[in-house]
């Protein structure tokens, strides 16, 4: 004879797996991000493995371990072409600062007095500083304390990306090592939750993530392109090397490409070129950095069979809500949503 009640039995089980699953979360929610990334990663890298799997007579370990080291070089080598980029304009701040105080002010630059409207109030301010050097360190000092908090949160905010990265690519050689395993649980998982359209629900996530993929590459190439032809036309040297290192930086989004082209801008307008600075900086803002709003969402819409409006929402949308992840995680949401609504419409497509 039972004396416990089956329904309250399985409250309880239930309750006490809610309770599990809850527990598992906090675990790993410090780690939530790195691990997406990871996944994400070892997705994206699942060609590159297979084909090394191969290569290497069908050693997995190896395989993730190279693929792992190649990831890391191409994720590692974009940061450190444009922290050298951020320290050389540092370094030349500091430099032309310096030298500000020593020598002091020039003259205003021809082009400053052309500007309609506020050309002769910048012109009578730059003179007035000019005459007021010696308080230059007076006006500098309040934004020394400014400058040293900032400094301090971006170097905290490095370390833990660094660390951040590191983590991602550990977990990354683990997923790309346990690939398999891990797809079969995840769909033994789905089937037991949502039958047979699991599978089709895994291919369209899995899709739409390569395409995210794909889009981030593609448009950087597109960006890097672009940006080598508009520095080549304005005269700039190196442009081929510029659009190297545009293509790299666009692999980060809207904050990537402007760490190129803006301060050539700025530079080209010191040297009193205004013309070549102004259409440099209109080149950058509409071409290089806006191409990035339409090349993307079109080549993410190519691959998973989503709308271009709907990819375009899902970009912006995820990053809005999301953060950066946000990125691959909102085209994914609504690509499920997609496929789940017209699989209900019409079950017989499932």
């Amino acid at each position: 004879m039972r004396l416990v009640d089956p329904r309250v039995e399985l409250a309880i089980g239930l309750v006490a797996l809610a309770a599990l699953g809850f527990g598992v979360l906090l675990v790993l929610l410090p780690f939530l991000s790195a691990l997406l990334w990871a996944a994400i990663l070892a997705y994206a890298a699942s060609p590159l493995h297979g084909r090394l799997e191969r290569l290497l007579r069908g050693r997995v370990g190896l395989a993730a371990g190279l693929a792992t080291i190649l990831l890391a070089v191409a994720l590692l080598l974009p940061l450190v072409l444009v922290g050298r980029q951020i320290a050389d304009g540092i370094t030349l701040l500091v430099d032309s600062v310096r030298q500000l105080l020593e020598v002091g002010m020039p003259p205003p630059p021809e082009w400053l007095f052309d500007l309609p409207t506020v050309g002769p109030q910048l012109v009578d301010a730059w003179n007035r500083l000019a005459e007021d050097l010696g308080d230059l360190p007076g006006l500098v000092q309040p934004w020394l304390a400014t400058a040293r908090d900032f400094a301090i949160r971006a170097g905290l905010a490095l370390g833990s990306g660094l660390f951040e990265l590191a983590l991602s690519l550990t977990a990354t050689f683990f997923f790309l090592r346990d690939g398999r395993h891990l797809v079969e649980q995840t769909r033994r998982a789905g089937e037991r939750i949502l039958g047979e359209r699991a599978q089709h629900l895994l291919e369209v996530a899995g899709s739409t993530v390569r395409g995210v993929v794909y889009g981030f590459v593609g448009t950087a190439i597109v960006q890097g392109a672009v940006a080598a032809i508009g520095f080549a036309l304005v005269g700039i040297p190196g442009a081929l090397t510029l659009g190297v290192l545009t293509f790299f930086t666009g692999l980060l989004p809207a904050i990537g490409p402007p760490l190129v082209w803006l301060p050539l801008a700025g530079w080209l307008l010191v040297q009193g070129q205004t013309a070549a600075g102004l259409f440099l900086a209109a080149y950058g803002f509409f071409v290089i950095s806006g191409i990035d709003n339409l090349i993307r969402p079109w080549l993410i819409s190519r691959e998973s069979n989503l709308s271009f409006l709907l990819t375009f929402l899902g970009v912006v949308g995820g990053a809005y809500a999301f953060g950066f992840l946000g990125i691959f995680i909102g085209p994914v949401l609504l690509a499920l949503g997609r496929a789940i609504l017209q699989d209900w419409i019409r079950p017989e497509a499932a």
